[in-house]
């Protein structure tokens, strides 16, 4: 895998080339910019497969580098500083990012998860959706963005019906289609869609309340979806389940 590093912070580019040499040896460092203008030209030469990218920057920050470059075939991974709402951007956006100071365990996992995918076709659209989400008010966005193995697809979380693990990926159910197999954990997810009605009622398994059909506490507990699923509750989450529909029914 060959890396472009763009900071302008000279420390910020040293210390995540040695963290690659030392813990990610598939990774090759071409280039390291700590000027945005400069990064510009290399970037549109192509012939890498990831940029890590600052955002806050002088002249262009990350945004608008990316804009000036006319072929974006390749993948970003976002290096921040930014506060917790703006992370849960990126993670509605399905975009990799590492929060400063970088850990490296955690980019031992990013590019993992970079080996792991087909390179990038979408980055302009993935952008779009991403200043979206940054120029919102906190609050969980009607529409997702889900890393596959091919790509990004976009859905409605309202038309999620449940979520099911699967090692290191997680499997994305929706009314008459096929699940969508994630490259997240099912801990991600959970973690994503907190806020949006979703409960996890089994360590296998979170589901979307909206379309829980049943709950039979019969056979040691378990529910009926809308697709017509029938999942186990785990005995360690009926009080939680519990709770989450006494508290939907007071409001409705």
């Amino acid at each position: 895998m060959k890396a472009i590093l763009v900071d302008d912070e000279l420390h910020c580019t040293e210390s995540l080339d040695i963290l690659l040499r030392s813990y990610c040896p598939g990774v090759q460092v071409l280039a390291k910019f700590n000027r945005s203008e400069e990064a510009l030209l290399r970037l549109g030469q192509g012939d890498f497969d990831v940029v890590f990218l600052d955002i806050e920057m002088p002249v262009y920050n990350g945004f608008e580098l990316l804009n000036r470059v006319p072929n974006k075939n390749f993948d970003v991974v976002f290096t921040t500083a930014y506060d917790q709402f703006a992370v849960k951007a990126f993670k509605y956006s399905a975009f990799d990012y590492l929060l400063k100071p970088i850990d490296a365990e955690e980019l031992q996992e990013c590019v993992s998860k970079l080996s792991e995918k087909q390179r990038q076709h979408d980055l302009e659209g993935q952008l779009g959706f991403l200043r979206t989400m940054l120029l919102r008010e906190q609050q969980v966005p009607q529409k997702i963005a889900l890393p596959t193995t091919q790509g990004v697809e976009y859905v409605e979380i309202a038309e999620i019906i449940r979520c099911e693990s699967d090692s290191n990926y997680t499997r994305i159910y929706q009314g008459g289609n096929s699940p969508t197999l994630i490259c997240r954990t099912l801990k991600e997810v959970e973690e994503l869609l907190e806020g949006a009605n979703f409960a996890r009622i089994h360590h296998s398994h979170l589901i979307n309340l909206d379309h829980l059909r049943k709950y039979l506490r019969s056979d040691g507990g378990y529910v009926v979806m809308s697709d017509g699923s029938e999942i186990t509750v785990s005995r360690s989450r009926k009080d939680v389940l519990n709770t989450l529909l006494k508290v939907r029914s007071f409001r409705n």
